[in-house]
């Protein structure tokens, strides 16, 4: 007996190596053939079944079915996300996580001005760059959040993708800030660091590979991000802050958006289980007060030690 399996998550020699092995090992599998988007199967009903098959292939961490799987179009991703709140309930929690978040950091931080900062020139100069830092740890915060809300198992392309993108994304959003305030060697360095954890601890949703692409890709946006923000210093860079963050935390959103369609949606292993708002909130509070007392109160180097923004 013949059957077409769907497997969108077909994207590379690897994948193809990973569906072969697994179905050369299954009883009752007489040939198959793996193609780009399907698998072409012939094997004795008497042995195995469709399901065993497609759970089989689901073990292995790809989407499966016997119907051609739907890609919806982003109007209709958006109509489907304003109609079908349930469905999207863990996104919607981190919509919520957000904003309440980004709400209490910046009156926490007002708070502070008033008590202790409100005779300095700290208001002056560092203000915008309290809210990019604000805005780059709850943007990279919730991405960890949201992925970290799923226990599924995660192709080496999209894994890949996960670990490049944290890792390039975290290293261009905090180089650039401390790259403006501090100068190229504490951006750089410290946004080089945190990137390369950020990267490894996301990439290894996929093993090595994840990993890898995570780490390179944080040593190049630290580096690249805290470049950015020197040589912006001198050429209207409280003009192009606006404009790059907001890229930057789009990009963010967006990887969302990708572990969602590609991974979480008609998967049926997907098992969810996110961390409290006080965890979340913690985190961001940590992250937040520590990337600023180093921004104000950490070295400076190059044109950030010699003048004013």
């Amino acid at each position: 007996m013949k059957t077409k399996i769907y497997c969108p998550d077909i994207e590379c020699d690897s994948c193809v190596k990973v569906i072969s092995k697994a179905l050369s090992h299954t009883e009752g599998v007489e040939s198959f053939s793996v193609n780009k988007e399907s698998v072409d199967i012939t094997y004795e009903p008497m042995v195995v079944k469709d399901e065993g098959l497609l759970r089989l292939i689901h073990e292995k961490g790809f989407r499966a079915s016997l119907e051609p799987f739907q890609r919806k179009t982003f109007r209709e991703r958006c109509r489907d996300f304003v109609e079908n709140r349930h469905k999207y309930h863990v996104e919607y929690t981190m919509l919520k996580y957000s904003a309440l978040t980004l709400v209490l950091l910046v009156l926490i931080e007002v708070m502070a001005y008033v008590a202790f900062f409100q005779n300095m020139d700290i208001l002056a100069k560092y203000s915008w760059w309290t809210l990019y830092i604000d805005l780059a740890v709850i943007s990279i915060g919730s991405a960890i959040w949201h992925i970290k809300s799923y226990k599924a198992n995660v192709t080496s392309m999209v894994g890949m993708m996960v670990g490049m993108t944290f890792g390039m994304q975290t290293g261009m959003m905090i180089g650039t800030i401390l790259g403006a305030t501090n100068g190229l060697f504490i951006g750089g360095t410290t946004a080089m660091l945190l990137a390369v954890g950020v990267g490894f601890y996301n990439g290894k949703c996929c093993g090595i590979m994840g990993v890898m692409e995570g780490m390179m890709a944080g040593v190049m946006g630290g580096i690249m991000g805290s470049m950015i923000g020197t040589m912006f210093r001198v050429d209207h860079i409280l003009w192009f802050m606006p404009i790059f963050i907001a890229f930057n935390m789009l990009i963010m959103w967006g990887l969302s958006y990708m572990l969602f369609e590609e991974v979480i949606e008609d998967n049926q292993n997907v098992a969810k289980k996110h961390i409290d708002f006080n965890t979340f909130f913690s985190y961001s509070v940590i992250a937040t007060a520590t990337l600023i007392v180093l921004m104000i109160y950490g070295p400076k180097t190059g044109l950030a030690g010699v003048g004013g923004l």
